[in-house]
């Protein structure tokens, strides 16, 4: 698998799509050495999702005479590149695409991109690999909607031309579709070095808080939007461990910034998620496979909710309380946060912050073994079977296998139906 990392030439022949240039030579505005048959002369259109059925263009002759002559016109609007992408952050949502929202999510890190693909628009081989990472994941976020890259080109070309005013000429115009159809083609071609990989986003580490020695909580920024829900866990790849994939707690639900809380405990003799709690940093690649798990809290229901939930397995709860918050929720929500020591509460205010917007959540903090003052002492199946009556409950259990079997096992021997309660576990090895 390859690992995440700068982006690089790997040297060798560079690969291009060169549509234009192909459609100018056949069609007269440079003479061909030869005649070309009918069959030859039609260009194919490009495609408008990433994968294709045949193979790519490869290398033609001339192609190197073109880019630079192309790039040189690009680079005019060097200027106007924060404009550019301006205006099309500000586009409205309902007329937005995929990339349209990945732009606008850090519109500066889409204007440092535009910049680069600028700068090393003649070197194919260079911006191949580095479209190629992002390629998986646009698929992905594409799926059904065929025309999003279209679409998105031709609101390239409309804001360069708004940007540049009177300074734009037919001769931008044609260079902009030009550079768009390059990009598309060069996208295309990155992909085919992840064929077959199942699709990942490529992101940043962008806050490491180490709050235990063994539990890091990291926020993620990514360069295309990632979709999740609350209550789902990310499945995450460390950098200096490439190929060995983890499934991580997300702590919060989707935010307007795009940014993922993920929480990481490092397993015993597992160098992964060792290597994400103490040696990961700000600045350190990341990847993530698509988002995984069902543990929702269903909305409609009229009874009050039960959670259980064991030491680092409260972080979807946290998450979920969120969502019971914004859709104005007002059950009673009842939290029971078991771990072992009264050291390991290592999200205790955060996850009070978050019951606190809730309409009536209450978080019991339960510790197992040594002092445990302010908060419950004991074991936490039977501190919990022991504070009350559960039977009227939606019951909510998330933890170890083990420990989710142990408490509900005691529910069910109070009374509770086996219909009102709903399991959780998170495996430590989703992805070979």
């Amino acid at each position: 698998m390859t690992q995440v990392g700068p982006v690089g030439s790997n040297g060798g022949e560079p690969l291009t799509v060169l549509w234009s240039w192909r459609q100018r030579l056949e069609q007269g505005d440079e003479k061909p050495k030869e005649q070309e048959s009918p069959q030859r002369r039609k260009s194919p259109e490009p495609k408008d999702s990433l994968p294709q059925d045949g193979p790519l263009d490869g290398p033609k002759q001339g192609d190197q005479g073109y880019l630079p002559q192309l790039q040189a016109r690009l680079r005019d609007a060097r200027g106007d590149v924060s404009g550019i992408v301006r205006r099309l952050a500000e586009t409205p949502a309902e007329q937005r695409t995929v990339l349209h929202t990945a732009l606008a999510q850090d519109p500066a890190a889409a204007e440092r991109g535009l910049i680069w693909l600028l700068e090393h628009f003649d070197q194919p081989s260079v911006v191949v690999p580095a479209l190629g990472r992002l390629a998986p994941a646009l698929d992905a976020l594409i799926g059904a909607r065929p025309r999003q890259l279209d679409l998105f080109g031709d609101a390239l070309v409309a804001a360069a031309r708004e940007t540049r005013g009177e300074r734009w000429s037919d001769e931008d115009a044609g260079a902009w579709r030009d550079a768009w159809r390059f990009g598309v083609g060069w996208l295309r071609q990155g992909a085919q070095l992840h064929d077959g990989e199942t699709p990942f986003w490529t992101g940043t580490i962008i806050g490491h808080d180490r709050r235990r020695d063994d539990v890091a909580v990291l926020t993620v920024g990514t360069q295309l939007p990632y979709p999740f829900r609350a209550g789902q866990r990310a499945i995450v790849e460390c950098h200096t461990v490439p190929g060995a994939w983890r499934a991580c707690w997300i702590g919060d639900p989707p935010a307007a910034d795009h940014h993922i809380e993920i929480h990481v405990q490092a397993l015993p003799g597992d160098a992964a998620t060792g290597a994400l709690v103490r040696d990961g940093g700000v600045g350190d690649p990341i990847r993530l496979h698509r988002a995984e798990g069902d543990f929702v809290i269903e909305a409609g229901a009229s009874g009050a909710i039960l959670i259980v939930a064991e030491d680092v397995h409260v972080t979807p709860v946290k998450a979920l309380l969120s969502e019971l918050a914004q859709r104005g929720d007002d059950r009673v929500v009842h939290l029971f946060w078991g771990v072992s020591t009264r050291d390991d509460l290592y999200d205790l205010e955060s996850l009070r912050e978050h019951a606190a917007r809730c309409a009536h959540a209450f978080v019991h903090a339960v510790v197992a073994r040594g002092p445990a003052h302010p908060y419950m002492s004991g074991s936490l199946p039977q501190v919990v079977v022991d504070f009350g009556e559960w039977t009227a409950h939606d019951v909510y259990l998330s933890g170890s296998p083990l420990a989710v079997g142990v408490m509900r096992n005691m529910l069910l021997q109070r009374g509770v139906e086996g219909r009102r309660i709903h399991t959780v576990t998170l495996e430590p090895i989703s992805a070979p």
